[in-house]
């Protein structure tokens, strides 16, 4: 049997990824990746509505599935396997290419999380009903092998979310560490339908932004017009954010981005549900989850030992 070898940019990544998930604020309060700590509450990455977003659509598609157990890949902190135990009442693991995300996840939600790279799982055949991987294929290189190792441990079902981007976008960054090296389109895990028997998707993320970027690289534009004109009106407009976007309009917007997704063309992800058995969905008998239950999972501010101030990140 071959020994797996994890390549040059894995190990990069894991590197970049291991600093990430050691930062803090000033006072010593770890910057979450994820939400944690509630509606704009404590040291938080930014894009908040994108990220409930896409918590919102991934816990509503679980809700149709009967599952047991469960695995994150690609979990960060573990905020979405605690989210999936408190809703679900399932058995659940957190993993992630970071071995300090795996501690995190353990110290903030006392979830096990495993330390692994994606193309080669320390799990068993099937040994998991439903396995999750959101916003981390993107980042792979060999994104085909990874899914293949997904649908391997799972029993069921994978559950993948990924950002919709164009070519061009890719492009910009694809050298950085932990950057997005693929443009996903709607057939982009069709090279499974051996294993996965049926494969369904929705478009997520209603962003009139990314449909903006679009447009301005149709035109030929450079990378840094786009990026400047895209910063400018980011820039413009936080003033005005700021106040509108509160909890309530957060709430509205995760409750309307199925139906604006669906019929308009301002959308930047995608949800894919890999099934390896269709049983396991039902249409009818689900469990209702609301943008609330959503919202209101938080903790309370987590201190980290060390200090490692976010603003001497590079």
């Amino acid at each position: 049997m071959l020994k797996f070898v994890m390549d040059k940019y894995t190990k990069k990544t894991r590197q970049w990824l291991d600093q990430r998930f050691k930062l803090t604020d000033s006072e010593g309060v770890y910057f979450a990746h994820q939400p944690i700590y509630g509606f704009r509450k404590g040291p938080t990455e930014a894009d908040l509505i994108g990220r409930y977003i896409i918590t919102f659509q991934t816990m509503n598609m679980l809700a149709y599935l009967n599952f047991n157990s469960f695995l994150d890949v690609g979990g960060a902190e573990g905020y979405k396997a605690a989210l999936v135990k408190s809703l679900f009442n399932v058995e659940v693991r957190s993993s992630d290419l970071s071995g300090e995300a795996c501690k995190r996840a353990k110290e903030i939600y006392n979830i096990d999380g495993d330390p692994i790279d994606i193309c080669k799982l320390p799990y068993n055949d099937n040994q998991f009903d439903v396995v999750l991987c959101s916003e981390t294929l993107e980042h792979v290189p060999n994104f085909t092998h990874a899914t293949l190792e997904l649908l391997r441990v799972s029993r069921k079902a994978v559950v993948i979310t990924v950002p919709h981007e164009s070519d061009n976008v890719i492009k910009r960054y694809i050298k950085n560490p932990h950057a997005h090296l693929h443009s996903f389109k709607t057939n982009s895990f069709n090279f499974s339908s051996d294993i996965a028997k049926k494969i369904i998707y929705k478009k997520i993320i209603f962003s009139p932004l990314n449909f903006i970027n679009r447009v301005l690289y149709s035109k030929k534009r450079s990378a840094e017009e786009c990026t400047h004109f895209l910063s400018r009106l980011n820039n413009l407009a936080e003033p005005l954010t700021s106040r509108i976007f509160g909890e309530k309009t957060a709430i509205c917007m995760m409750n309307t981005d199925c139906i604006a997704t669906k019929f308009l063309p301002f959308y930047s992800g995608f949800l894919f549900v890999l099934f390896k058995d269709f049983n396991c969905y039902s249409k009818t008998n689900h469990m209702k989850i609301t943008p609330r239950q959503i919202i209101d999972f938080k903790v309370p501010l987590h201190k980290l030992n060390q200090i490692s101030d976010i603003s001497n990140f590079k």
